[in-house]
């Protein structure tokens, strides 16, 4: 194939060839003059199509979730992963088309793990910029392990980043770990400097790609965070340490533990010591712990996220800005290890001097007949020709030192090994002191947990999402008492919105709905929808047509988003919901197209009264032949039959007894045990607390507190927890109910557990005035 040729899509949609931009190893990629948001990747005629051909089925039937982000009108590719298989017109596998992922506005990750680097490509230095690229680093791999793809060959020379909004921008995924249907296409590719310890000189046994990302992903972000420092770079502190990073990976050589290792030290300049304990203990179990104990991708973005996003409150950042360089940040509450490794560079770079001027004063002192004569050579002077090549050594060399001054030296360069060592030893100890705080009151370190949620600011889109998820799971388990209860659990995130819709509203809503759009994406259109979106995110009308726009131009990541925004926005309303099963119908996802179809219909006509049953039914109708349009023959096809049984399976949803009676609980799986850091801070920490949790009728925890006083850092940690856990209200008549659960936690030797009180439930507000 070349440029003016034409490929045709699994829809049916032909296009022609543009411009070659790559040719690699496995293919020639080119652009789609007729969908500037995409570009063909073509195999190499000599490779194994059949094989490209089936590994590329895995990937199409399990994509990640990571839609593009939208951002000041901009849109970001977070990963460039295959859309649609391209074939020719006879039907011959050729090759995908994916989107096209802007490089000019992207940077290598490497070249910010050396500041000079950085600094000279123009690229952000701070701890802010390091911690949002770690937390989006993690939250892409978190998408692509739900799917069980693995990257195995992570390091930071093959991971890119957009330059003004730090989204990750992840390519080459040729080499990954892809989960099949049936088996698993194995990578083939790895860097020794980030690969675990249980493949160091083994190579990557099946089933070990889960942990070796898990292991490849805490040494980028030590990295980040640590001035490019390797997590088992260090110094030798005995010859048993290795000098090559892989056997000091192999054979646990971590310097950078809570713990300190007494074959080998840190560099002087690592600002590990001015980490915050939570952070540093997720290093340690990746680095000093069983590969089943390291983090996972999921429990980075969450730390990671909490310390990169800022609060309107400037005072509860958990990065602050350095009052002695504006350009540095650190740890709320730790010193700036930036400025410390400053220090510790014109400190070393000090005493080399002194070093350097003792060693000549001495020489000056000790030896002051020292001159040319004192070097006998014996042997024929270098001519012209000689001098061109490369001489011999000289038969011999001797210097006229005696043995007095040869011991003054040795005793004099002893002397500076020790000091220096003792000047090591102190700067570390220094930094840990910086680094706890606490040390001098720990009293004032124990509180009563007390947490009160602020004003509400509305849900965020990622509750959202999880909910759409678990609908679905519901409906594929047949669970028809669960889709009700899901449903109003997400009618309750929608912000109050008692106002009737005036009749320009339904005029407006009528003409956006029924717009028919062409199959090329019009972007000034769709920038000034973008625009509006922006000023306004909870326009769902704007949000379902940019999904319909992004599903017509063949985008379904970028369409998927907008609508998940428009359910965010009106999750009562139920024409994005058939927004979502048309893409899954495109994708040739059978079963979630069903299933989203009979979502959108139970929506609708859920939240319609008796005399606006008819209007929802014709509106979506409306909707549905709308989404249909530019579908392949088989494609429409399928779509009319999943809507004829959608609603046949969504009437008996709607016929569903309402669901029985239950008292509120928390979620048992996700009462995961957690790690805890007893250093000088916190002292040896055990005991017993409940904690009593009062959530709302959504499931959104409103009060968080503890019945025994305990450390600052345990309540954080507690606090954190129970954020993160998932709460089911209680229900009563039918109806969701504000409740709260107690949960009893017990800590010991740096490990606490959790698990549900008895009796565990109070239900709150049920009384008749509900």
């Amino acid at each position: 194939m070349k440029p003016g040729d034409t490929i045709v899509l699994e829809d049916g949609q032909a296009l022609v060839l543009g411009k070659l931009i790559k040719s690699g190893g496995a293919g020639s990629v080119y652009l789609l003059p007729g969908s500037p948001a995409q570009v063909a990747k073509l195999y190499h005629p000599h490779l194994d199509r059949e094989a490209n051909r089936k590994k590329l089925a895995a990937m199409l039937n399990l994509s990640p979730e990571l839609p593009d982000q939208l951002e000041n009108g901009k849109r970001y590719v977070q990963i460039a992963w295959p859309q649609a298989a391209v074939r020719d017109r006879q039907g011959n596998f050729l090759g995908f088309v994916m989107p096209l992922l802007d490089m000019a506005h992207t940077a290598e990750l490497e070249q910010l793990l050396q500041e000079r680097q950085a600094r000279a490509a123009g690229l952000p230095t701070g701890l802010g910029a390091k911690m949002t690229l770690a937390a989006n680093l993690a939250g892409v791999l978190a998408a692509l392990h739900q799917q069980h793809h693995y990257v195995v060959d992570l390091k930071p020379v093959n991971l890119r980043f957009y330059r003004d909004s730090l989204y990750i921008a992840m390519l080459d995924y040729d080499g990954f770990s892809i989960q099949g249907r049936d088996e698993r296409y194995r990578a083939e590719q790895f860097t020794t400097d980030y690969l675990a310890p249980e493949c160091q000189g083994k190579g990557m046994p099946a089933g070990a790609e889960a942990a070796q990302d898990r292991f490849a992903l805490a040494v980028v972000i030590f990295q980040l965070l640590n001035f490019g420092i390797h997590p088992y770079g260090g110094r030798a502190a005995s010859t048993l340490a290795p000098t090559e990073i892989g056997a000091r990976i192999r054979d646990g050589y971590y310097p950078h533990g809570i713990k300190p290792h007494r074959d080998i030290v840190p560099n002087v300049t690592s600002g590990h010591a001015l980490m915050p304990p939570e952070l540093r203990t997720l290093f340690d179990r990746a680095f000093a712990g069983p590969a089943h104990e390291r983090p996972s991708a999921p429990e980075w973005m969450r730390l990671l996220r909490r310390y990169a996003l800022r609060n309107a409150d400037p005072s509860s950042n958990a990065l602050v800005v350095c009052r002695a360089y504006p350009e540095h940040q650190h740890f709320a509450g730790l010193g700036c290890a930036a400025c410390a490794r400053v220090e510790a560079i014109a400190a070393a770079a000090a005493d080399a001097s002194a070093a350097r001027q003792q060693l000549q004063a001495l020489a000056q002192a000790q030896l002051p007949t020292i001159s040319a004569t004192h070097y006998l050579y014996t042997g024929a002077p270098l001519t012209r020709r000689a001098s061109l090549g490369t001489p011999a050594l000289p038969p011999r060399w001797s210097l006229a030192i005696s043995g007095r001054s040869w011991t003054l030296i040795v005793v004099l360069v002893a002397l500076l090994l020790f000091g220096f060592s003792l000047y090591t030893s102190s700067r570390n100890q220094a930094a840990q002191q910086v680094a706890a705080p606490a040390q001098a009151q720990p009293d004032s370190s124990v509180r009563l947990l007390a947490w009160q949620r602020r004003a509400s600011t509305g849900t965020e889109p990622s509750s959202v999402r999880i909910a759409i998820r678990a609908l679905e799971q519901a409906m594929a388990n047949k669970r028809n008492d669960e889709v009700l209860l899901g449903l109003q659990m997400l009618y309750r995130m929608q912000p109050d919105d008692k106002s009737k819709a005036t009749a320009m509203e339904r005029l407006r809503r009528s003409m956006m709905e029924t717009a028919i759009l062409p199959s090329a994406m019009d972007e000034r259109l769709a920038d000034a929808y973008r625009d509006q979106l922006i000023a306004d995110p909870r326009d769902h009308m704007v949000a379902s047509v940019l999904g319909r726009m992004h599903l017509a131009a063949n985008e379904p990541l970028a369409a998927r988003q907008y609508f998940e925004q428009a359910i965010w926005a009106r999750p009562a309303d139920g024409v994005a919901w058939l927004g979502l099963a048309a893409i899954s119908v495109r994708r040739k996802q059978g079963l979630p197209s069903l299933r989203q179809a009979v979502l959108g219909l139970v929506v609708a006509q859920s939240q319609a009264d008796a005399a606006g049953k008819e209007e929802a039914g014709k509106r979506m109708e409306r909707a549905a032949s709308i989404l249909g349009l530019g579908m392949a023959p088989d494609r429409l096809a399928e779509w009319q039959a999943t809507l004829a049984y959608a609603g046949e399976v969504a009437r008996g949803v709607l016929e569903t007894v309402p669901p029985p009676e239950r008292a509120a609980a928390v979620e048992l799986d996700s009462l995961q045990p957690l790690s805890y850091d007893e250093n000088a801070a916190t002292g040896k920490l055990s005991g017993e607390n409940t904690l009593t949790i009062a959530f709302d009728a959504a499931g959104v925890p409103q009060s968080i507190t503890g019945s025994q006083p305990a450390h600052q850092r345990l309540n954080e940690a507690w606090l954190e927890a129970a954020r993160q856990w998932r709460y089911l209200p209680a229900v009563r008549r039918g109806d969701l109910q504000p409740s709260s659960v107690q949960v009893v936690v017990r800590y010991a030797g740096g490990k606490m557990a959790f698990r549900p009180a008895s009796p565990q439930v109070t239900t709150i507000g049920v009384g008749e005035n509900r």
